[in-house]
């Protein structure tokens, strides 16, 4: 026996009920940065993922009014930056804090002209291939040029909490 049930349409979906659903996959936490001239920009991400392995490429989902997006288009290249569990007061600073204030005292080198943030425990450097409009998004896709991790443990983001991943072993790149 097939018991049938109705779910509700798209247009009844409430935004606080999509926001508390989506919280239960668990994502990294992620520093979008570029260059720009005047100095270094960035802002934080978690719709970050692998798109293809041929070529190395990342997607990365930016909200379409963010400066930010707007000097990676300039620039056209972005580094995107995996927190740490000891970054983790960066997540916040980066989502919140005055973008033109947000490297004030972070540690940070540059690759290929990018700002990569020091202590991440994955870094990629891109430049950008693609920008496709998605509502009130933009996607940024890049072509990776460089990528390191390190043995620190990454930050999860779960339920709008942050989460601490137990240590691995990873092989050099």
């Amino acid at each position: 026996m097939t018991i049938e049930t109705t779910l509700p349409t798209a247009s009844l979906l409430d935004q606080g009920t999509f926001r508390r659903v989506m919280g239960r996959f668990p994502t990294f936490v992620t520093v979008i940065t570029t260059a720009t001239d005047t100095g270094p920009a960035g802002c934080t991400a978690n719709a970050v993922l692998s798109l293809s392995l041929s070529p190395a490429s990342v997607l990365v989902s930016l909200r379409s009014a963010s400066r930010t997006l707007r000097e990676i288009r300039d620039r056209g290249a972005f580094a995107v930056n995996t927190l740490s569990w000891e970054q983790r007061a960066l997540a916040q600073r980066f989502a919140t804090g005055d973008p033109a204030r947000r490297f004030d005292g972070v540690a940070h080198s540059w690759s290929d002209g990018v700002p990569v943030l020091d202590g991440c425990a994955a870094t990629v450097v891109c430049r950008l291939r693609d920008t496709v409009e998605a509502f009130d998004h933009t996607l940024l896709i890049g072509t990776a040029e460089y990528a390191d991790c390190t043995p620190d443990t990454p930050m999860v983001l779960l339920d709008g909490q942050a989460h601490r991943l137990p240590p691995a072993e990873f092989p050099s790149l």
